[in-house]
Order: C-alpha cells, then sequence, then structure tokens
C-alpha cells in the first residue's frame, strides 16, 4: 500500500533546527575537514533564516572551499 505523502511545508529556519538539534555537522568536500558548530553565534550574526541558504555560506576554516556539506546533529535517543 502506498503511503500518501505529506505536503510539503515552509524549509527548516536556524531558530528552528537551534531548539531541536544539538548542532551544525559540516565536512568539507575539498580538504575532508570536519567540524561541529553551533547554532548560537550564527542566529546572532544571520538571525533566523532557512537552513539550505545558511549552509551555502559556511566555508571551511582549515582550505578556504565553500563546497561545505552542512547537517543538523540530531541528539543521540
Amino acid at each position: 500500500m502506498a503511503r500518501n505523502p505529506s505536503p510539503p511545508g515552509p524549509p527548516p529556519t536556524l531558530d528552528c533546527l537551534a531548539q531541536q538539534a544539538v548542532g551544525i555537522d559540516a565536512q568539507c568536500h575539498d580538504c575532508r575537514h570536519k567540524a561541529v558548530l553551533g547554532f548560537e553565534l550564527f542566529l546572532v550574526r544571520y538571525g533566523d533564516m532557512p537552513f539550505s541558504e545558511f549552509a551555502r555560506l559556511l566555508k571551511c576554516s582549515s582550505c578556504g572551499s565553500r563546497k561545505i556539506d552542512a547537517r543538523p546533529m540530531w541528539a543521540k535517543r
């Protein structure tokens, strides 16, 4: 039996994710540098914005690349 997909909603925002996730898991595609970032500094700097737009602003602190894979880091259950 096929599931009916729920209608798409608005994209998750930094503030919404900050209330649910424990951080941002980021990895550079070029040099493979990994970091776990907090939401607080970014909320102060950029305000509440869609996470997908925010992720495009990230830059690797090791090599300077903007090719960053960023995703919310959820709490372990």
